[in-house]
């Protein structure tokens, strides 16, 4: 229970009455002083006892007491998705019931996260409830940044019917989605797996071999099966044998490496290394899955987590929900990602490294494993000096010292085999891509 600004002022002037009364010997001051005091005492205890019980029952409909109820006021939150992508929106619908016999005048706030901005409606009210009525706020929530959220509690202040005192209480319903990285949609990405893989269904690769699509015509060899061979093309030339040549069908396996160590945060919270990186890596999973491709995820920061290879919706469903819960922290050296990965993954297949190559003295020898084993290896690199730089945090002789020192060592992976690209922060995707490809 709390004191209002008008029970202050009441409580305030019944002391000084009292004092005063005292001070003067005038009886009747202190007389009316004890009374005011008594009734203050008497709505104190009243109100203390009237709203204080939270239960955590859920029923049917809210006719039937479905949702939270805080003794005599009722709440029932839905919420328009659980999924939703980075700058989408959420719509919010509470509802309210007084389920008591005398009117009640609330102050609501429903909880929503920090990081979530208010587009429409409000999420506070200073309201009335009559008796046994029922009442419904709604609001639409924007969601600019990636993770795991909840809505809640509800926040209730219940004034007495005086206006003097008023009970705080929380009605603890919460209701929880999941933010994914928004996808930049791409073209081509220009990766392909140098050793692909047959399977029935996959994409073509554009390479002869077993598969469905017509790709040429040759000449018959000896040990070409007669059903390919094609009896038109073989009479228009003059007898010579002609056979159909099809495209081979297969997936490649590609593997993403998305670095979320504690430097990858380095920025302002919805510009750093790690809301691009998971961005990015969200984007080509999306593409390299509708190519029919198998794609793979390492998030690395202060643990190592996998996602395995697989194919289909279910894995991009997979795949943004661990970019979605990537957090900034560690500092796990690469070079133990890719000891702990290379046994597990085809020789040859692309692996894309996504990562802001600060703090860590092993990216050079981790790179130089990966070639010498034939991975071909694209390094795409959000700069956190870029971030830096941009929001003043960083001055002119610092970033072009750190700059340089970040041109080495891309001019050394580089020379190492690796395809990289320093990443601007208003760059787009495929732009980076084609940069660190060399078209």
């Amino acid at each position: 229970m709390a004191w209002s600004r008008k029970s202050a002022m009441f409580a305030s002037l019944s002391i000084a009455m009292y004092l005063l009364g005292l001070v003067l010997r005038n009886q009747q001051l202190v007389t009316v002083a004890v009374v005011l005091l008594s009734f203050l005492t008497w709505a104190a205890m009243r109100t203390a006892h009237g709203d204080v019980a939270a239960t955590g029952r859920r029923i049917e409909d809210m006719k039937a007491d479905e949702g939270i109820q805080l003794q005599n006021i009722a709440a029932l939150r839905k919420i328009s998705a659980a999924r939703v992508f980075e700058d989408g929106e959420i719509d919010v619908t509470l509802r309210l019931q007084n389920r008591s016999n005398l009117s009640k005048v609330l102050e609501l706030r429903d909880r929503v996260p920090e990081v979530m901005r208010i587009k429409k409606g409000a999420n506070y009210v200073l309201m009335e409830i009559g008796p046994n009525r029922e009442t419904e706020i709604s609001y639409t929530i924007e969601t600019p940044l990636r993770g795991f959220y909840t809505v809640g509690p509800v926040c209730i202040r219940v004034q007495d019917e005086f206006g003097l005192f008023h009970n705080e209480r929380e009605i603890q319903l919460y209701d929880d989605f999941l933010v994914f990285p928004k996808m930049e949609d791409i073209k081509d990405a220009m990766i392909k797996s140098r050793v692909p893989k047959i399977f029935t269904g996959a994409v073509n690769i554009r390479n002869p071999g077993e598969g469905s699509n017509f790709y040429n015509l040759r000449e018959y060899l000896p040990g070409d099966p007669m059903r390919k061979i094609n009896w038109n093309a073989t009479a228009r030339q003059d007898g010579k044998m002609m056979v159909n040549e099809f495209e081979r069908d297969a997936v490649s396996d590609v593997i993403l490496i998305v670095d979320s160590r504690a430097v990858s945060e380095t920025g302002p919270v919805s510009r750093n290394s790690l809301v691009f990186s998971t961005r990015a890596a969200a984007s080509l999973s999306q593409f390299f899955l509708s190519r029919r491709d198998s794609v793979g995820l390492v998030v690395y920061g202060d643990e190592i987590v996998s996602v395995d290879r697989d194919t289909g919706k279910k894995q991009l469903y997979i795949l943004l929900t661990k970019l979605a819960g990537a957090m900034a922290k560690g500092n796990t050296p690469l070079r133990i990602v890719t000891n702990r990965i290379m046994p597990h993954i085809h020789r040859g297949s692309p692996i894309i490294i996504l990562s802001p190559l600060e703090d860590d003295p092993t990216i050079v020898d981790a790179v130089r494993d990966l070639r010498a084993r034939s991975f071909e290896v694209t390094v795409l690199s959000p700069s956190s000096l870029e971030f830096e730089f941009d929001a003043r945090r960083l001055d002119r002789t610092g970033y072009e010292v750190l700059k340089t020192e970040r041109d080495i060592l891309m001019t050394e992976l580089r020379g190492l085999g690796a395809y990289v690209m320093d990443w601007e922060p208003d760059m787009l995707l495929y732009t980076a891509l084609a940069g660190a490809r060399g078209f």
